[in-house]
């Protein structure tokens, strides 16, 4: 009897500890934008809150981070720019997608196609302009 409740016990904790442990993936970051990114946050989708950023990226600056699997949100910050005499913009881009295994997110404007989109497991995340 005793042997069937260890047998029992050790088949429970190590159901919980799988089901408990959490796995994490590489996430490859690429500013394929002209100008310098100085925040980017992932987390999980539907948080409040976004955390420390993971990453700053300099225009064609790659770095990579560990990430839990499962559904994340992203976040990058643009640098402030200059539009005009009058006007600075400070650009955002944001991608919601559900994390399974190693990504590479390639951060680049709207006008622009990276080659690097066309690639299996690399997804764009599209900076957008938000003065006319």
């Amino acid at each position: 009897m005793t042997r069937l409740l260890f047998v029992f016990g050790l088949g429970l904790g190590l159901g919980l500890g799988a089901c408990g442990s959490a796995s994490y993936h590489t996430v490859t970051l690429v500013n394929r934008s002209p100008r310098a990114i100085e925040e980017v946050y992932i987390f999980p989708t539907g948080g409040a809150d976004h955390g420390a950023s993971r990453a700053t990226l300099a225009p064609n600056a790659t770095t990579a981070v560990k990430v839990k699997a499962g559904n994340i949100d992203v976040l990058a910050v643009s640098a402030k720019e200059r539009v005009d005499d009058t006007h600075t913009e400070t650009r955002t881009a944001t991608q919601t997608l559900e994390l399974r295994g190693p990504l590479e997110l390639v951060f680049h404007d709207s006008a622009q196609h990276p080659l690097e989109l066309a690639r299996k497991g690399t997804v764009g995340v599209a900076f957008r302009a938000t003065t006319p």
